[in-house]
């Protein structure tokens, strides 16, 4: 025999149930006796049949890249075409100055051409964070930034990378140590 209760406006049962108990719905219930979508709405709003859709033209933060998104394009992208007035050409990147992407102030945006333009900004404001210089470099091998004139250019994928000789040299010659070692 089925225990019922009145909650909020909507009945519970304490059987067994492999649907949701809200009058239509049909779903597989998830628990309480209701579906994940109604179990949902009555955790946040005490009700399951309350549905507060967000008003059209308001912001919400995007979970993956952390920027505001406005009418389905991020807020940035249409501060600075506002700003410049004419839409980002194709390809082009928007840089926070402060590096905060929630802050879309105007004076905070910067338009990169592209995306490799973008990553020099990144490089150039790390290396004067770790060493004071903007452009010195950071050594893959030791992890220490370093004046390029005091490094060697390696050629590897697209963009050149600076290391320092000792570095290489001593990676290198490790690497030949453990090839002839036999067990």
């Amino acid at each position: 025999m089925a225990v019922e209760r009145i909650r909020a406006g909507f009945t519970v049962s304490r059987r067994t149930h492999f649907v949701c108990t809200v009058d239509g719905c049909g779903l597989p219930h998830d628990a309480k006796g209701l579906c994940h979508s109604h179990y949902k709405r009555w955790k946040l709003h005490g009700d399951p049949l309350v549905v507060k859709a967000v008003p059209r033209g308001s912001a919400r933060i995007d979970k993956r890249s952390g920027y505001r998104i406005f009418n389905k394009t991020p807020e940035h992208r249409q501060v600075a075409e506002k700003a410049l007035g004419h839409p980002l050409p194709p390809g082009a990147i928007i840089h926070h100055a402060d590096e905060d992407r929630k802050n879309n102030d105007p004076s905070n945006l910067v338009v990169c051409p592209d995306n490799k333009y973008h990553r020099l900004i990144h490089q150039r404001l790390n290396s004067f964070k770790a060493s004071g210089h903007y452009d010195w470099r950071k050594c893959p091998y030791c992890k220490r930034y370093d004046d390029p004139e005091n490094m060697k250019k390696e050629r590897t994928g697209y963009e050149p990378r600076f290391v320092h000789a000792l570095c290489r040299n001593l990676l290198q010659k490790t690497m030949r140590n453990t090839r002839h070692v036999s067990v």
